[in-house]
């Protein structure tokens, strides 16, 4: 049975809920039994009463002074349960690359996306498009040309210094590794969001088949259940 049990807020189509749900269906072997995590999931609609920001959250009164939420903090606090997610060798070089990928943009093309599904209700729409404000406005900066040339090359510069940790003759996971760790996990959601939002040819070729491996396990299919990592597509 396990100790300590926490529930997750989280939505379907937020990224960042994605990343933990994930992260926590590879996590791997607990560091002993005392430090098994059970996680009840709590699904929140984000379009009504909350918003992108506010998930994922994790909450347990008995274990954490107070909830939280931020989905690499989560992933931290998943790590030292599951330290195969954040091997200790690795853990610096890890830490540095997941703070790098940005995710505005998508952001606003999921948002996007809903707005052009078809019989969505006025009142919806409207919503969504006040939303897509917000994002618009606080998150992208105006989406500028330059801005979005400005991702691409900071998508291209992250990704051309993860595609060098990847040899897949030696393992399937980053470094040869035979198991995932926590960028493993994040890097597989960043390279189907760029494909879900039209930018696959950011991803360098040896990551495709990266993406398209991690797509085909049991936990990707467990976790997305067929759908892609934004409504709409």
């Amino acid at each position: 049975m396990a100790s300590t049990d926490y529930t997750l807020y989280y939505n379907t189509w937020s990224v960042y809920s994605q990343m933990v749900l994930l992260t926590f269906a590879f996590r791997g072997q607990p560091k002993d039994a005392q430090t098994e995590m059970a996680i009840k999931k709590q699904e929140v609609d984000i379009f009504k009463g909350a918003q992108v920001e506010e998930v994922p959250v994790l909450t347990n009164s008995h274990v954490l002074p107070k909830p939280i939420a931020d989905s690499l903090d989560i992933t931290y606090h998943i790590a030292k349960h599951y330290p195969s997610l954040l091997p200790e060798e690795k853990k610096h070089e890890i830490i540095e690359l997941l703070r790098k990928p940005a995710e505005a943009y998508a952001q606003k093309a999921a948002v996007e996306a809903k707005i052009a599904q078809p019989g969505i209700s006025e009142r919806y729409r409207k919503a969504l498009e006040f939303k897509m404000t917000i994002v618009q406005n606080e998150k992208i900066n105006g989406v500028t040309p330059t801005e979005i040339e400005t991702q691409k090359r900071n998508t291209t510069t992250v990704l051309d210094k993860i595609v060098k940790l990847y040899d897949s003759a030696s393992g399937p996971w980053l470094w040869g590794r035979t198991s995932p760790t926590a960028l493993d996990v994040h890097l597989a959601i960043f390279l189907a969001r760029l494909h879900d939002v039209g930018h696959a040819v950011l991803v360098p070729e040896p990551l495709v088949a990266f993406y398209h491996m991690t797509r085909e396990t049991k936990e990707w299919g467990n976790v997305y259940q067929g759908r892609k990592t934004i409504i709409g597509v």
